[in-house]
């Protein structure tokens, strides 16, 4: 019997760590699984060590105030781990705690075997956490192809295989999701996604509210919110002042692949955006000073992994005092109207979905290396 330890700490990362738990089981039917993860993950066979709502923080301030919390969860789950010895830890993304716990995990056993799935974005910021990637981390298994080089270039063993939203995605037509999705197909659709993170979703919802509100007069035009699994569809109901917008919570990505133009709050799915070769705007606010520190921070000048890959500006990035009604209904209305500029934003989406064009049975291949 193989028994894993798996650490996922956001709504992305249970979804792949589940397909990466079925992908292990098709290996060795007898495997075990412990750790933390959220519904899809338990549903998958995870005994689940700390519930993954408490783990999504934003922001440095953010992180701040959870740092005890999140240093007692450490050091109880890296003595869990001595305790069990497990064949392999698989740290799913989430890196300001899984590096963290990793450099405990190796101090009570440095025959732990760590694997890293979904590199963090160091190549981007905080390029000195690779020091202890280098020192703590046994294997990486990264979505983007330039970075085995960076890891390359520091001495660290790293394989490319593709991002796993390729497997999960599959393409269907347009008026075929509309009716599925009971949105009116003869109006212009502005799909709105604020965030898959509590302290994102309170920070952006009510801004795109607005920019909703700004577009009620126009009959050709319906806003319809994509919410991110693990958010209570009532209690956002009760919550906001939604007006005549809809909610959409059980597909909501099959509402960004319908979309016209989609107004998302800057993470995975802008990529997955650009992936459907649908239109978006990104936009991301953090408090203060959490974001004079991401400024001081960075190392790439753009938000978006779409815009990151091209390495040049093709979906419009708008952050901090830029997010506001007044800008992001402009650019929104400059993509309904200006047929122009919207095909030239489809036809760039295209080449950095071609980066990815090559890749396929990309968690398959995941476990596979874990399995080596």
């Amino acid at each position: 019997m193989k028994r894993y330890v798996l650490i996922a700490g956001e709504t992305s990362g249970d979804q792949y760590g589940s397909q990466l738990m079925e992908a292990l089981k098709a290996i060795n039917p007898e495997s075990e699984f412990w750790g933390i993860g959220g519904e899809d993950m338990i549903g998958s066979g995870l005994n689940q060590f700390e519930d993954i709502h408490n783990m999504s923080v934003v922001g440095f301030s953010e992180v701040l105030r959870k740092i005890p919390k999140m240093l007692s969860l450490a050091n109880r789950l890296s003595q869990f781990i001595n305790e069990v010895k497990p064949d392999r830890v698989i740290l799913i993304d989430f890196p300001g705690f899984n590096l963290s716990l990793a450099k405990k995990i190796k101090h009570l056993s440095t025959e732990t075997k760590i694997d890293f799935f979904i590199s963090p974005q160091i190549w981007a910021w905080n390029e000195r956490r690779v020091k202890i990637i280098k020192k703590y981390i046994n294997h990486m298994i990264v979505i983007f192809p330039f970075e085995t080089s960076f890891y390359k270039k520091h001495g660290i063993k790293a394989h490319y295989v593709g991002h796993p939203y390729l497997d999960q995605w599959k393409p269907s037509t347009s008026k075929y999701l509309r009716k599925k999705l009971n949105l009116d197909s003869s109006k212009k659709i502005v799909g709105i996604f604020p965030g898959s993170r509590a302290q994102e979703l309170e920070v952006h919802l009510p801004i795109y509210l607005k920019v909703a509100e700004s577009f009620s007069k126009q009959k050709n035009v319906q806003c319809v919110i994509g919410l991110a699994p693990g958010f209570d569809k009532l209690k956002i109901e009760s919550q906001f002042n939604l007006g005549d917008v809809k909610i959409i919570d059980d597909e909501p990505l099959k509402l960004l692949e319908c979309c016209d133009v989609a107004l998302v709050t800057s993470g995975t799915i802008s990529l997955q955006a650009t992936l459907m070769n649908t239109p978006c705007v990104v936009a991301y606010k953090l408090s203060r000073f959490s974001g004079y520190l991401s400024k001081l921070l960075m190392n790439v000048n753009f938000i978006s992994m779409t815009n990151i890959v091209a390495n040049k500006s093709i979906i419009p990035e708008f952050v901090q005092k830029e997010v506001n009604v007044k800008n992001l209904y402009s650019i929104i209305s400059k993509l309904l109207n200006d047929e122009e500029y919207y095909k030239k934003m489809k036809l760039e989406m295209v080449s950095v979905k071609e980066v990815f064009a090559d890749q396929n049975n990309v968690i398959n291949n995941a476990a596979k290396l874990i399995n080596k």
